[in-house]
């Protein structure tokens, strides 16, 4: 997967403020997060948000990433390779 699943490119049409994120796995993240089970895990972090928004307003951002991810890997579950250790962020032109 070298291109930005549209998924994943609908959201920074949709959400200005949204700066970028990136896609971990399991090795990536600190023995302090809570994990399920799954070596496929992937973990969703470093979001990127500004202007600062509310607490609400991050959820919602940060629910419609994890969304869009799910529906990647819905429709292509072999992409949970190509996502690990992706960071996606907008593009200024």
């Amino acid at each position: 997967m070298k291109t930005v699943p549209r998924q994943i490119a609908s959201l920074f049409a949709r959400h200005a403020a949204l700066s970028g994120f990136s896609v971990r796995g399991r090795d990536d993240v600190p023995d302090s997060c809570r994990r399920s089970g799954g070596d496929d895990e992937l973990f969703v972090g470093d979001v990127g948000i500004s202007p600062a928004l509310s607490a609400a307003q991050y959820a919602e951002i940060f629910d419609e990433v994890l969304e869009a991810l799910s529906d990647v890997l819905c429709e292509e579950p072999a992409a949970a390779q190509s996502l690990r250790g992706r960071t996606f962020a907008r593009v200024l032109h």
